[in-house]
């Protein structure tokens, strides 16, 4: 076999194995919907306007500090229907690249949003009636990792004929990095009565 048939066949080899690994590599996301059927009506009817008020804080703490959302961040409402309370159960089980749970687009849909009042996570929703209501927002946050890298070359001893002997160091120096991440933090608030200031304070 001379060469430049060798070269087709390793390339056609190289591209199919390229081929194959992108198309995994793109393999869609299974979403997992929820069985309870999602009843329009009844969730727009929870959302008409009320008397009442929620106003809340969001927060994650992670290694001994405090991080919230950032000034203006999404805070949504959803009303809490059969739909909703099977999705949040079939969260638990379908959470990974390759299958996840979800909300249908109509019920997605069905909410109240607002925004975060400043940067420590104030928000506040208005005009609500009496129910029960799951309120969500999300609150990145860094992880920092440090390592000692070498930062010259190695200082060593040596003896009048330049042979090197025992003690000496490596100098180094603290190399830090960080990677970005993003915590969902949710709650159940349930409204009674009319014209009612809530307090919830959504602490992870």
């Amino acid at each position: 076999m001379n060469n430049s048939i060798k070269k087709y066949l390793w390339g056609t080899i190289a591209f199919l194995l390229g081929f194959s690994f992108m198309a995994r590599a793109q393999k869609k996301i299974e979403y997992v919907l929820p069985t309870a059927e999602f009843n329009k009506q009844e969730a727009y009817k929870m959302l008409e306007e009320g008397t009442n008020t929620i106003q809340g804080n969001v927060s994650f703490k992670k290694r001994g500090y405090t991080n919230y959302p950032h000034y203006t961040d999404k805070v949504l409402l959803f009303p809490v229907t059969p739909h909703l309370l099977e999705y949040l159960e079939l969260r638990k089980k379908y959470n990974s690249k390759r299958k996840q749970a979800a909300l249908t687009k109509e019920a997605v849909m069905a909410k109240i949003e607002t925004k975060t009042l400043d940067d420590k996570g104030n928000f506040e929703f208005v005009n609500l009636k009496p129910g029960k209501y799951y309120i969500v927002s999300w609150v990145a946050w860094e992880k920092v990792t440090s390592s000692q890298v070498q930062s010259g070359p190695v200082v060593a001893n040596y003896n009048m004929l330049g042979q090197q002997m025992g003690g000496g160091y490596v100098p180094t120096e603290t190399q830090y990095s960080s990677r970005g991440f993003e915590e969902e933090i949710g709650e159940f608030v349930e409204v009674a009565g009319d014209r009612k200031v809530i307090k919830v304070n959504m602490a992870r």
